[in-house]
């Protein structure tokens, strides 16, 4: 069985090398990996060349190269459109979640094969090198998340996140871009009753470049509230299949 990888990017020219290095060094092109989706997500350094460059050494890498930021969900967005496989994942470009959780979750979805159209298999942050008060604001997210659409989850932001391509079609018109967009698919998972695994994956420190959000945590943590209110009000309304929106 094999799965595309989506990885959006911004600006992140200093990972793009190291990132190609390690999912070349994980044998993930060799195990499961059809095909790795990199999405440059209107970026202002070079990570465009560099993907570009990279694609033509490995015949599996697809760029692709948005005009205009959609933020990251809407980068991941974008990246669905173009896969070629039945099989989504999706993970940061920021070396913080790493190919090695990519097999984790990508084992724990072959063993389960007979519900491989409705299941989505993630990851769990059990050990997480960020600060302190990130790993508060998840908990209280994971918390906020789940009293308000019952999502029953540990980690609503856990990465690699593996699931069917059919739980696309069930999302409706009005879709997250930010990083409610996690939270936007597990409640349409659940609302249709998909089942949701989730395997321990290590978080680790970002490498290279700086969070696109660190100056701007209030406001970030406010919208987040607002759209995840959104979220919920949209998770009986019918999907767009995703071959429309390309």
């Amino acid at each position: 069985m094999k799965f595309s990888l989506i990885i959006p990017l911004w600006n992140e020219s200093a990972s793009v090398p190291k990132l190609i290095r390690a999912i070349e060094e994980s044998k993930l092109p060799q195990i499961g990996m059809k095909e790795l989706i990199l999405v440059n997500n209107a970026s202002g350094d070079n990570t465009g060349t560099l993907i570009d460059e990279a694609a033509k050494s490995h015949p599996w890498i697809v760029p692709i190269h948005l005009e205009q930021n959609q933020n990251y969900g809407g980068g991941v967005y974008e990246g669905f459109k173009y896969a070629r496989c039945d099989i989504f994942c999706y993970i940061p470009g920021d070396l913080q979640v790493m190919p090695e959780d990519v097999l984790k979750v990508y084992h724990a979805f072959l063993s389960n094969l007979t519900s491989k159209n409705k299941l989505l298999v993630k990851g769990y942050r059990t050990i997480r090198h960020d600060p302190m008060q990130t790993k508060l604001i998840s908990k209280c997210y994971t918390f906020l998340a789940n009293q308000l659409l019952h999502l029953h989850i540990k980690d609503v932001n856990g990465l690699p996140k593996m699931f069917h391509r059919n739980l696309m079609d069930l999302i409706p018109a009005e879709r997250a871009k930010t990083f409610v967009f996690d939270i936007q698919i597990l409640a349409i998972a659940r609302t249709h009753g998909w089942i949701i695994e989730e395997v321990p994956v290590t978080f680790h420190d970002r490498r290279e470049g700086k969070s696109s959000w660190s100056q701007k945590r209030l406001q970030v943590y406010w919208q987040t509230f607002w759209q995840t209110l959104k979220v919920r009000s949209l998770r009986y309304k019918p999907g767009i299949p995703l071959k429309n929106l390309r």
